[in-house]
């Protein structure tokens, strides 16, 4: 058999090709098969799961060993001095700490507590430290200042902390610097006086404040450093603030309506009649009839002319004369 672009070799093969039938795998060997995809199907599935999860252990690790090592270096650096290794650990935890203060009345004691803490660290510090005590100074100042202006301002509103707790923590910070006065060093000299300054004008806007509580302006409406400023004007108290300073004068109920109409009050304008003049002649019964009312006004004749009747309609009488002469006309109607 010849092909044309086929030779004789190759038409052979292709014969014996032919001759074998089509060729299918049997039962065993389909299955043998599957079972080697699948089998290498899960191997490429479980392989990034299995590290997948042991990234995830190995991150979970990590993240405690950093809270626990967190943990332990806040309570180590609960007593900190500025200079040690633990202070900025210990900084870093207040920031925190104010971070998650709710509200701005919790954030102002949370400043007014640090600055607290800077006064106890410099009764910590040694006396040669001048740099020391200049810096947890200016740190006291800062932390008082921002405390105070919000404390002040969120005390004017309705529901806001007692001006009483800011008064009462001044006098104690006031008692800590004066007993930190004979450790201070010459050079942080400079640093206390203005402390000291502080909580003394601290002091006395507490007190002024207090002291214009009971008055219908209180602040002036414009804050400084400190927050809400004491108003100067004369103390108005709140309740004659809304009268104009009138005395208040009871208003009388009006009288009850009255269905009946009122009797007429009688008066006399002659002199008492002595007892011997003539007696009066007696006065008829009064009548039991029940008292007129009010006659209305008359009421007045319409001034328009009168509509006009209604006229019934009558058909005209129609006449017809006659047709032919002699006959008489034919009349309808």
């Amino acid at each position: 058999m010849n092909v044309p672009g086929w030779s004789a070799r190759e038409l052979e093969v292709i014969s014996g090709l032919r001759s074998l039938g089509d060729a299918t795998p049997d039962a065993a060997a389909r299955d043998r098969i599957r079972s080697g995809i699948l089998n290498r199907l899960d191997e490429g599935q479980r392989g990034p799961s299995r590290r997948r999860r042991v990234l995830a252990e190995v991150l979970a690790a990590a993240v405690a060993l950093v809270i626990a090592l967190g943990g332990i270096g806040l309570l180590l650096s609960r007593n900190a001095l500025p200079g040690d290794a633990l202070y900025g650990v210990k900084r870093a935890g207040e920031t925190a700490e104010l971070g998650l203060a709710f509200g701005d009345s919790a954030k102002a004691q949370k400043h007014l507590e640090f600055a607290a803490n800077r006064l106890d660290e410099a009764k910590s510090l040694s006396q040669g430290d001048a740099e020391g005590y200049a810096a947890t100074l200016a740190d006291f100042r800062h932390e008082a200042t921002v405390g105070t202006s919000m404390f002040t301002v969120l005390a004017m509103q309705a529901g806001g902390p007692s001006l009483e707790q800011l008064s009462s923590w001044a006098a104690q910070q006031s008692v800590k610097l004066a007993s930190l006065r004979p450790s201070v060093p010459a050079a942080a000299t400079g640093e206390y006086t203005s402390s000291a300054e502080l909580v003394t004008s601290i002091s006395d806007r507490a007190q002024g404040l207090l002291d214009r509580l009971n008055c219908f302006e209180i602040t002036t409406g414009v804050p400084d450093g400190l927050g809400a400023v004491p108003s100067t004007s004369p103390c108005q108290p709140s309740s004659d603030a809304f009268t104009g300073g009138q005395p208040s004068v009871p208003v009388p109920a009006p009288a009850a309506p009255s269905s009946a109409p009122a009797a007429p009050v009688i008066t006399s304008t002659q002199a008492t009649v002595p007892s011997k003049a003539k007696p009066t002649e007696e006065l008829p019964p009064a009548s039991s009839s029940p008292t007129p009312t009010a006659v209305g006004p008359p009421i007045k004749a319409p001034t328009s002319e009168p509509l006009p009747t209604t006229v019934p309609w009558t058909p005209p009488v129609l006449s017809i004369p006659p047709l032919l002469p002699g006959l008489p006309g034919v009349g309808i109607g």
